[in-house]
Order: C-alpha cells, then structure tokens, then sequence
C-alpha cells in the first residue's frame, strides 16, 4: 500500500519540479528571517513571507526571475561560497527595496542539494537587516544627527515571527514536525496530536514514530527516509499508515526537506505530515462501487445478451409456428376431386367458426372451377361434434347447394348421429352414408350416369334398403 517518492538530485528532471519540492519546508514560509533560493540560473524558487516583508516584493513577482533585491555580483559571490561549503560568518551586503531604499544586510548562503559530481544544485540565503552592516562592509555610520533607519528592536521581531508561525501550525490542517538527527528528537505542531491521538510527549522520541508504522509499511518509509538521507537527496515523501492510540490506522502522506551541514551531514528535517485517511477511505469506496458497477453492468450485458437469444429464438418459433400455422390452414380444407364432377372433402380435428369459413371458401372455390355435381364432406376423423359445429358443417351444405352441387356426408358416428338429429327439419335434405367408399361409389356412379342427384340418391337408397 506504501509508495513513496525520493527526490535524487543525480538523476535529471525539471527544475520546477524539483525546486517545487522545497516549498515543503513549512518552517521555512514562517521563519523570522528572509529566506530566499536560486538554482544555477540564479533565478530565484523560493521566497518566503519574511523576504517579502523586507524587500517589498511578493513571491509571484519574483519567482522566475534573478532576485531584483540583491547585487548579481553578491549572488555570484555567494554561490561560490556555498558551493566550496565555507560556512563562515554571515556576509554584509547591501539590498534593494521595492520602493528603491536601500537596506543593509546580512547574509548566510548554504548549498541546497548537490549532484552527483558534488556540484550545488542550488543556493538558499538567509537574510537579515542589520544596522551593524556597514561597519561590517567597513563603511562610516551617519553622522551624528543623521536619523537611523527605522527597524523594529530584534526581540520584537523574533516575537512577531514567532507568533506568526505559531498562527500558522494552528490554521494549517498539516502536523508540522521538526526532527533533530544529532538528538534524535521530534517537535512537532498540535495538529499531530488530533491525527495520532497520542499526546506530545509521547511521540517527541524519533523511536516513537517507526514503532506505530503499519508492519507492511514500515520497511518502506523507513527505507524511503534512509535512502533520502544517504543519496544526499534535499527532501523525501513517502505514504504509510501511521496506529493511533485508539488502534485504528490513519493513512498519512508525509513530505519532508532535509537540511545539511557543509559537510553534508544530516542535521535536520524539517517537514509535514497530511492526514488522507477519509480522503483514502473515499476513494476505496469509489472503487468498491466501481466495481459493483462493473459487475452490475457485465451482468446486465449477459442478461441483454441472453434476452437476444431468447427473442432470436422466439423470433425462429413464431416463424416455424407461421409456417406450421399455414400449412395447417392449407390442409384445413383439403379439397381433393376424386372424379368428373365430383369433389371430397375429408375432416380430422375441430371445427370452429374461423375453420368453417375457410372450409366454405376453399370448397365453393373448387365446385366453380371444376364445376362439381357432388361434394362429400367425409367426418371420419372428427371424433365429436356440438351443435355450433354440426350447424358450421350444415351452413356448408347449404352454400354449396346455392351453386347446384349436391352435398353428401359420410363417416357418421353414433354421437355425430345424434347430435344432428336435434336439429331436426335442418338435416332432412342430407344425403348420409357411413363411410367414405359408400359415398364416393355413389356418387360416382351418380356422376357417371349423368342423372339427377336427387333422384340418384333415392335409388341409391332404396336399393340398400333392398
């Protein structure tokens, strides 16, 4: 879960980003001397609240650009000074005010990280007003008379100063943190106790720290901060989980500037430490529902999917259903003619009002066309029959009668039998036999013979009666 971030100052990349890097020295914005860095360029990256309240300028005006306070020459000099790592006393200097005063000063360069062929990568001055200047330059006090620049009494100052960064470990919702290395003690800001929950006495001892790192982050950090130290890097960053005194775990980012004596010895670090854990907690909760997401949106990918098939397949059923449904209709009335001028229809299944209709269009088509004299109507395969359905068959009878073809009904069963007999009058013209080679030889031999239906039908059945 650790990651964390080294600055190296051996390995290339942009100077914004590594100078952006220095911004991490919260003491720095808040200390009660001007503080002011330049890279090799001597353009200035840093610039603190104190250096804007002795020149005049803000940081956004002169960041970018050479320091518009100070001699090129004085910067020249001093980065030489830092550069060769002499300490020394701090240097009397003469700078420049944004309203065109001048201002005495003195001056501390130090080198600010080195590459790896030992070279600075930057210079950081910390700057003060001095009236002890110019007899440190070797130059005449005023007259006496003369008035002296206003500058406000050094304790005065230091208190101002003081207070201010006070104010600012207070509004700042980081835990600022100052670890001495020689003594192996930690100072660090109120807000460190509202993220560990520990009080400050507790966590004052550098041990303090390593020992609540989470298990699975704690080689990581410590890693990160030793490989920081060690490389000659100008700051560190790292991410871990941090145990508060309550056992829970608090994801903390922590950012820190590493200062150094001429020698490059570790001295301190100065740095801030930022509480992500609700920050974290938020976006593991984005995740969780990313995923859910996810998987809501895969399964309703398979269920779209699956619906296709079944509409697909529902789509090939209604087809085959169509086509099953017209092929029934086609033989729903299966008009065949048998002989000149005669035509049989045979019946199997039940027969409704939409079945008769066809029935009735399929045959009356056929007795124009072939001009039939007969038609039988076999009820072989029709195992039983209501009224409504014996009254169907009979309205066929008679529609066929309007065109002058006899109507002739075989395959009677017992039931269909009696059935029609509750109709009484309405069965009288019907010419009935009990299977189909009865009615077709009839008539056939009706046709044949080219007599009247009627009368065939009498001597046909007067000479089974015989």
């Amino acid at each position: 879960m650790s990651t964390q971030q080294v600055e190296n100052p051996s390995v290339t990349r942009p100077d914004q980003a590594r100078w952006d890097d220095a911004k991490l020295a919260i003491m720095a914005e808040a200390a009660p001397v001007a503080m002011i860095v330049w890279d090799r360029e001597r353009l200035v990256r840093f610039w603190n609240r104190e250096a804007s309240r002795l020149f005049g300028w803000i940081e956004a005006e002169v960041m970018g650009r050479e320091p518009p306070c100070l001699r090129r020459g004085d910067v020249d000099a001093w980065w030489e000074r830092a550069g060769a790592g002499d300490a020394g006393a701090p240097l009397a200097a003469q700078g420049l005010r944004k309203d065109g005063s001048s201002v005495d000063l003195l001056v501390t360069p130090a080198a600010v990280g080195r590459d790896a062929s030992g070279a600075a990568l930057g210079v950081i001055a910390v700057i003060t007003e001095a009236r002890g200047a110019r007899e440190a330059r070797g130059e005449r006090r005023p007259a006496d008379g003369a008035a002296e620049p206003s500058t406000p009494a050094p304790d005065d100052a230091l208190r101002e100063s003081e207070e201010r960064f006070r104010m600012v470990t207070l509004a700042t919702q980081d835990a600022i943190y100052d670890y001495n290395v020689e003594t192996g003690t930690v100072w660090r800001s109120d807000s460190f106790e509202k993220i560990s929950g520990a009080p400050r006495e507790l966590y004052a001892d550098a041990s303090w720290w390593r020992e609540h790192i989470h298990p699975d982050d704690r080689d990581n950090a410590t890693s990160a901060l030793e490989s920081a130290a060690s490389s000659g890097a100008s700051g560190w960053t790292a991410e871990y989980r941090l145990r508060r005194s309550n056992g829970d775990y608090a994801v903390l980012v922590d950012r820190g500037v590493i200062l150094r004596d001429p020698d490059g010895k570790l001295r301190r670090i100065i740095g801030a430490v930022s509480d992500l854990t609700e920050q974290r907690r938020l976006e593991r909760q984005v995740q969780e529902q990313m995923v859910r997401l996810k998987a809501a949106a895969e399964e309703l990918e398979q269920q779209n999917r699956r619906l296709e098939s079944e509409i697909i397949e529902r789509m090939r059923s209604e087809e085959s259903l169509r086509a099953q449904n017209e092929a029934i209709r086609l033989m729903s009335a299966p008009v065949v003619q048998v002989w000149d001028h005669v035509l049989a229809l045979p019946l199997i299944g039940a027969i409704d009002g939409v079945r008769a209709s066809r029935i009735t269009e399929a045959l009356l088509n056929e007795v124009v066309r072939t001009q039939a004299r007969f038609a039988i109507m076999d009820l072989t395969g029709i195992e039983g029959v209501d009224l409504a359905t014996t009254k169907h068959l009979l309205d066929i009878m008679r529609a066929i009668k309007l065109l002058g073809t006899r109507g002739v009904v075989s395959g009677i069963s017992p039931q269909i039998a009696a059935t029609m007999t509750e109709l009484g009058a309405e069965t009288q013209d019907l010419v009935t036999f009990g299977t189909l080679k009865d009615a077709l030889r009839y008539a056939i031999g009706a046709a044949t013979s080219a007599a009247r239906p009627v009368s065939d039908a009498r001597r046909w059945a007067g000479s089974r009666k015989g």
